[in-house]
């Protein structure tokens, strides 16, 4: 459940504040001003700030703006995203002040509200049960077309993992990847679309030549959101052949491309372990590929052999921290090296070896949400998984943070999402992020 802080427990004397408002430099920063008013001279001011979303426990980030000391004094504060790490946009942002003033009064005002997002571009909205879909820059047609994709991404993860929302989804689609990028800091020049499970939000842009795949797309991040929504664990963590199985299983059959590799890496005894696709998949377009097509391929098998129960109850027992080995002997009966002869059999691959364990790979790529189909329209390559709580450039980092930049940048690479809340941001500069 997402939720705001609560109000403050002290009686306080209501505050007298004025011109409270936010400014959007998007997707820069955001300023807070307001007019502060005592009966005495206000002797100190505290700005609390943040942003509603999934978290494992509530996060106020408070802010000492400078002021003159006097009855009615002015107050501004600037949260730069460029150090702290943008949000999505359409994140919901949240301030209040707090100031005391020479007799000891404390005052709070009230808890104000406003969504992150740029007002240069005519959004607009139609919404459908649970889903509300925002853009811009193409026709009312084209709006419904995406908004009834993701409908039907809906109605797929429901019957076909048990997945379903609790809360309204919001998907901003872009009228085309560069604009989509421009929303966002500090993202890959490929970036192609992000979803963002803890906000219940993601963002697209739209390749402007293929509708299917556009709407595939849709499909595939609306996956992600309700993966990554119902799986939300301060402890646990899914693997990446489950997440991104499911995710490609929900658009429908694998595409003859796709299908045509898996079926050459059978013949050729060249698939993966499915221990080597728990983490990152290769940054190698043949080999990221291959993972894509055994994901899909192996929840595919395990919804056929098992069907869609199971698969939730396998979501559920990752969400509660179980390693995912014991999940599958849990809810299966198997372990995920029993999961891969039972696999390989149903698809006419050679047995595993004894010596087959999880294979080094290349360094691994930022996982991605999206597979890098050959062929797909220009710019739509894989888009990142998100973690919107940090950033990354080459500068702006405080001396003795390098430790923690490092332990947070691997744990991102392993794709250990538990390991990141558990550590959290933690400093106050740009970090590893897709």
């Amino acid at each position: 459940m997402l939720v705001f802080p609560a109000q403050p427990v002290f009686a306080a004397p209501r505050a007298d504040v004025t011109e409270d408002q936010v400014t959007f430099d998007f997707p820069n920063t955001a300023t807070f001003s307001a007019t502060l008013e005592a009966s005495s001279s206000i002797t100190s001011v505290t700005l609390e700030y943040g942003n509603e979303q999934q978290t494992c426990g509530d996060v106020i980030a408070i802010a000492f703006p400078e002021f003159t000391s006097a009855k009615t004094t002015q107050v501004a504060w600037t949260w730069d995203m460029r150090q702290s790490g943008s949000l999505p946009p359409g994140a919901s942002i949240w301030w209040r002040w707090r100031y005391t003033d020479e007799s000891g009064a404390q005052f709070s005002s009230d808890l104000n509200t406003a969504t992150w997002l740029d007002d240069v571009h005519d959004w607009q909205t139609i919404t459908s049960g649970d889903l509300r879909l925002h853009w811009y820059g193409n026709d009312q047609s084209f709006a419904q077309t995406m908004l009834d994709a993701g409908v039907e991404g809906l109605r797929r993860n429901k019957e076909q993992a048990g997945l379903t929302t609790d809360s309204p989804i919001d998907l901003y689609v872009y009228p085309n990847y560069d604009d989509m990028r421009e929303a966002i800091l500090y993202e890959p020049s490929w970036t192609g679309g992000m979803a963002f499970p803890d906000y219940n939000i993601f963002i697209m842009g739209v390749s402007g030549s293929d509708s299917t795949w556009d709407k595939n797309t849709v499909i595939h991040e609306l996956t992600h959101i309700l993966v990554g929504h119902f799986t939300f664990s301060c402890i646990g963590t899914v693997p990446t052949w489950l997440n991104e199985g499911l995710a490609m299983f929900s658009e429908g059959a694998l595409d003859d491309n796709m299908q045509s590799l898996l079926d050459q890496a059978i013949s050729n005894n060249t698939v993966l372990t499915i221990r080597s696709l728990n983490g990152g998949f290769s940054e190698l377009a043949d080999k990221a590929n291959l993972s894509y097509s055994e994901s899909h391929s192996i929840v595919t098998f395990l919804i056929n052999e098992y069907g869609q129960e199971k698969i939730t109850e396998l979501l559920g027992a990752l969400r509660d921290a179980k390693p995912i080995d014991d999940a599958l002997v849990e809810v299966y009966g198997f372990d995920t090296d029993g999961l891969e002869d039972l696999w390989r059999e149903s698809v006419g691959a050679a047995p595993r070896t004894a010596s087959a364990q999880a294979t080094s790979q290349p360094t691994p790529t930022f996982v991605p949400t999206y597979v890098p189909v050959s062929g797909a329209p220009l710019a739509m390559t894989p888009t990142p998984y998100a973690i919107p709580t940090s950033s990354f450039t080459e500068s702006g980092c405080p001396q003795g943070t390098a430790n923690r930049i490092d332990h947070r940048l691997d744990l991102f690479l392993r794709h250990d999402i538990a390991g990141l809340r558990r550590i959290g941001p933690g400093i106050n500069c740009p970090l590893a992020k897709s």
